[in-house]
């Protein structure tokens, strides 16, 4: 039992402190109390009672323990951004999940349904300020559905719109900006998201599918 102190000063000094709720804070007294009360019996007792009370109520405090580092543990896990993202990035990814999400709405998906590449490419020319390639990568297990335009992250993006199985893939796409978030996968809110820089432009592949499917997306879409 030795090592508890020093367990004790590691967890300390790892973990964040976060305020108990007041129930929580209740029930921790009220338990503390019922395990002074078994400790402290108002009758004596043979030798061996006292000592198996002794073992369990120190065998409880430290289940105990061990129980708080773990909820505490996770709950910092869980407010913690993934994978390390500054509040910048954080808050782009959030967007384009957001604005993903609400493209699945009924009649918010496309602004121009079309298989057809050069029906899709020339209806972006005048509506905004690049021109996304529009690759049909039907063969690859990609097909084109179409596109529209978007606002995300301050400035509007044009949209690309592929299917993948029962998936939809949404590739934002902008002009690289001086504080683009840095290129790679994400994971927010349950949704896949990749992003990837080319000849000035900035891509966001954004969907429900697995992040190997997007993987192998972005390998179709820029080989």
């Amino acid at each position: 039992m030795s090592e508890l102190p020093d367990l004790h000063k590691a967890m300390t000094e790892a973990l964040p402190v976060y305020e108990a709720p007041a129930s929580l804070q209740a029930w921790a007294r009220e338990e503390a109390k019922k395990a002074d009360q078994e400790a402290s019996p108002a009758r004596e007792l043979p030798t061996a009672a006292p000592r198996a009370r002794v073992r369990r109520f120190s065998d409880w405090r430290i289940a105990a323990g061990f129980l708080v580092a773990a909820v505490v543990g996770w709950g910092a896990a869980s407010l913690r951004p993934i994978g390390g993202l500054t509040p910048a990035t954080t808050a782009t990814t959030n967007q384009l999940v957001d604005a993903h999400v609400r493209s699945l709405l009924p009649n918010h998906l496309l602004d121009v349904v079309s298989t057809d590449r050069h029906t899709v490419k020339p209806w972006f020319a005048g509506k905004t300020d690049i021109a996304p390639p529009v690759i049909d990568l039907t063969d690859k297990g990609f097909p084109l559905i179409g596109g529209r335009l978007d606002y995300v992250d301050g400035h509007s993006a044009a949209v690309l719109v592929y299917g993948r199985r029962l998936h939809t893939i949404n590739v934002f796409v902008w002009r690289t900006g001086t504080s683009e978030p840095r290129d790679g996968s994400f994971e927010v809110r349950g949704h896949s998201l990749l992003h990837w820089s080319n000849g000035g432009l900035s891509y966001w592949a954004v969907s429900d599918a697995a992040e190997p499917e997007l993987e192998a997306f972005k390998d179709a879409y820029t080989h």
